[in-house]
């Protein structure tokens, strides 16, 4: 049951985000674009009812992704939270009336075969613990974004879009990472003290500013693909790596293809040529 539980909580994290992006990609297009990262147009957004509920959908999303890295292996949250450009694609299909190029089917059917391979190598188990230097790069990992972000944020050209939705993923993964990590036994209001909960809140916010910032120069699909990429492969390879994630009964090869299937196919959406329907 708690198996089935984290599985529907990171699927309704890629609904909740998927509708997300094409709500704040709604609002982003009425601002002037970015060129620096600003708190004030964060601050004019949260003025704009689309926005507003977009960040409510992050914020749903952010729970129950806790919810399912709290019991899921990120090589298993993170590609389910990929289908969110699925969800997000749909949208600007046939509510927007855009579409993405050819291998847009292709890529989706990917991401179905991949999260459909990661289910099967599924199984509930905790994270360990991680030594105290990877723990503290964790922590303040979220300022090496935010730098990063600043120096892409004035480039205006097509691929620093791309970077930035890239760095945004890295960001939102950084959550799935943190939440992993964290240990919610009680009392509850002892995480106040924990550093981990204040980089969880700060990866959030970088996640957020840089993802809008990409959402004014480009679709909304093709920007939520970018930073999905990133979203699934970091925390997959962290939580290999650190917090000690493995398949059931040993089955790597579901994993390997699995996360293979879901990255390709949310590359080649990002890669689709998106134009108006005429």
């Amino acid at each position: 049951m708690i198996f089935w539980l984290a599985m529907a909580a990171a699927f309704g994290c890629a609904v909740c985000n998927g509708i997300a992006a094409v709500l704040q990609k709604t609002s982003a297009d009425k601002e002037a674009k970015a060129i620096s990262i600003r708190v004030g147009l964060l601050w004019r957004l949260v003025q704009d009812w689309p926005y507003v509920v977009g960040l409510m959908l992050d914020g749903l999303a952010w729970i129950l992704t806790l919810v399912a890295v709290h019991t899921l292996p990120l090589f298993v949250v993170q590609p389910i939270i990929a289908f969110s450009v699925v969800i997000t694609a749909l949208i600007d299909r046939f509510v927007l009336r855009h579409r993405l190029g050819g291998s847009a089917n292709v890529a989706m059917l990917c991401i179905f075969i991949g999260l459909a391979l990661l289910a099967l190598s599924a199984a509930p188990e905790r994270a360990k613990a991680v030594n105290e230097i990877v723990r503290w790069v964790i922590i303040f990992a979220p300022l090496l974004l935010v730098l990063a972000g600043s120096v892409f944020a004035k480039v205006q050209k097509p691929y620093a879009t791309i970077v930035l939705g890239a760095i945004s993923g890295a960001a939102f993964g950084g959550t799935a990472v943190v939440g992993r990590m964290l240990n919610f036994s009680q009392p509850y209001w002892h995480l106040l003290l924990n550093p981990l909960v204040w980089a969880l809140l700060a990866y959030g916010l970088v996640g957020i500013m840089l993802f809008t910032i990409a959402l004014q120069r480009h679709h909304a699909s093709v920007v939520n693909a970018a930073m999905i990429a990133f979203e699934t492969i970091v925390p997959i390879t962290i939580g290999i790596i650190f917090l000690g994630d493995t398949p059931k009964n040993g089955s790597w090869g579901y994993v390997i293809a699995g996360a293979s299937l879901a990255f390709v196919g949310t590359i080649l959406i990002t890669g689709s040529s998106s134009h108006e329907v005429v």
